[in-house]
């Protein structure tokens, strides 16, 4: 359990948990009502992402390395969502704006860029 202790800077920590909480509470707010009115497996998938949020969440309060990488995962699903949603299955945004996706993107790269920021730091204070 040590082995996954984090040891970087609290304020790193903290900004990732930031883009976390923000992304859970899109989901919350905009994407699971959303996938619910489509149907199908979507609201499924979606809510067991919001889940994953949480978990993610939880575990970098822990300052345990897994809440990293449960982020990285949700954050490359953000990237493909939209174009999954509104590319491949054709589901125009309920509000008929083209540009909605850049703001779930621009989320997902901020979560991925300081997860590996964090990961990497680990590695210069276990040397330290």
């Amino acid at each position: 359990m040590k082995k996954n202790k984090l040891k970087s800077p609290t304020i790193y920590i903290q900004a990732a948990i930031a883009l976390l909480l923000i992304q859970l509470v899109h989901k919350i707010v905009r994407e699971i009502p959303r996938a619910i009115k489509i149907g199908g497996p979507g609201s499924i998938v979606t809510s067991i992402f919001a889940g994953l949020l949480i978990i993610s969440i939880i575990l970098l309060v822990l300052r345990n390395k897994w809440g990293l990488i449960l982020g990285i995962i949700d954050g490359v699903f953000m990237i493909f969502q939209p174009i999954l949603i509104h590319i491949i299955l054709a589901h125009p945004d309920q509000n008929g704006v083209w540009w909605y996706p850049i703001f779930p993107w621009i989320q997902a790269i901020l979560i991925i860029y300081f997860s590996f920021l964090i990961l990497g730091n680990e590695n210069k204070y276990s040397e330290g």
